[in-house]
């Protein structure tokens, strides 16, 4: 109780100057306290009191769920009062936003809404501290933390939702630079928001997983990025798209909700659909476009093998004809040229694959034209 007290009088100075960051150092302490309760939060272990208690680094009790939760709210509700001016540093701004992370995954139901309330309010005056593509490394994983903690649907949703606002600054704030290409940096912050929604689509324990593939699909399809070139579009399929998609039918061999997993890997057919046909006229100026498609029917006869569904039985070949057909119109298969290392042209390792795949598309009167040259 002793140091509860002194940590509520420290969230009470932090308003004052500089007393902020020594208030930031005394709460990095905290997150041991937190590990029993949030199981994954990272910290530095704690140990035994001699009373029956626990205490964390330097001797610092530690503090219950709902009373941490308290603290953090309280604390959070200093340093914004005055429209986020505290925020002074980099340091200060992911300090708190640690504390709020790990207070969001607290077992209590109450605590765990304050702690997402507060990460939520530190997330929106990022830049008071930093520009946000310079903390990005460090916020994601924490905001990954925080959604893997979510016990119910709503809490889940709107876990993921602060995830989809903070890549949609993190667009706007690439955009506002004066039209020029992203930087390295920013390709691979964009890359990992990616990521990390395809490592929550795949996470069984998430009570709503359609949350972060509707994010995931809203992230890929938006509208491009300021002068991304297609070589990274090709990446973000490489990295995550076909990941995501080889996971959710490995999942599918053990799935114990049959009808969940089977929807997802349904969603997930579709997401590579309209991402491929989305980044079409961009990707096909790529010399190693041929790769990336067989990459893509690969996975779709994978999908249409998957044992005991029906429903992929019967989506995929839509799915694929409709890809065909787009393909066709956008000019996908004229070129007479070799691909690769190979003696064949697009249209002739599209036809040979297809046939194997799908015999029934082959002979379609709808694509008949794109094999008459091949």
């Amino acid at each position: 109780h002793a140091s509860h007290c002194v940590l509520r009088l420290a969230a009470r100075l932090t308003h004052r100057e500089g007393a902020v960051e020594s208030t930031v150092r005394l709460l990095g302490r905290l997150p041991a306290g937190f590990t029993d309760a949030a199981g994954d939060v990272p910290g530095p272990s704690a140990a035994a009191d001699g009373r029956g208690g626990r205490r964390g680094e330097g001797g610092l009790p530690v503090l219950s769920p709902k009373a941490a939760a308290a603290l953090g709210a309280e604390m959070a509700a200093m340093l914004l009062a005055g429209g986020g001016a505290g925020l002074a540093t980099r340091g200060t701004w992911l300090g708190l936003v640690r504390f709020a992370a790990a207070v969001s995954a607290s077992a209590d139901e109450r605590g765990a809404r304050a702690g997402s309330e507060a990460l939520s309010s530190l997330c929106s005056h990022s830049a008071h501290a930093c520009p946000l593509h310079e903390s990005l490394p460090e916020l994601w994983p924490l905001l990954l933390l925080h959604a893997r903690a979510c016990r119910t649907p709503a809490h889940c949703e709107r876990a993921v939702g602060l995830m989809a606002d903070v890549h949609a600054r993190l667009r706007e704030e690439t955009a506002g630079g004066g039209g020029e290409a992203p930087s390295e940096e920013w390709r691979a912050d964009w890359l990992l928001v990616l990521r990390g929604f395809c490592s929550l689509c795949l996470d069984t324990r998430l009570p709503c997983r359609d949350a972060p593939l509707l994010a995931l699909q809203r992230a890929v399809l938006a509208g491009d990025p300021p002068a991304l070139p297609p070589a990274v579009w090709a990446e973000a399929f490489e990295q995550a798209v076909f990941p995501l998609l080889t996971e959710l039918l490995r999942q599918w061999v053990a799935a114990t909700d049959a009808a969940e997993q089977e929807r997802l890997m349904l969603r997930g057919v579709t997401l590579l659909s309209k991402a491929f046909l989305h980044h079409l006229s961009g990707l096909l100026s790529l010399r190693s476009f041929h790769l990336l498609w067989l990459r893509a029917l690969e996975l779709l006869e994978q999908f249409l093998r998957a044992p005991q569904s029906e429903l992929l039985a019967e989506a995929v070949p839509e799915t694929l004809k409709n890809m065909l057909l787009v393909m066709g119109a956008s000019g996908a298969f004229e070129s007479r040229a070799r691909v690769g290392d190979t003696p064949q042209t697009l249209a002739q390792l599209t036809a040979a694959v297809v046939e194997t795949m799908c015999p029934q598309l082959s002979g379609s009167p709808d694509l008949a034209g794109l094999w008459h040259e091949a």
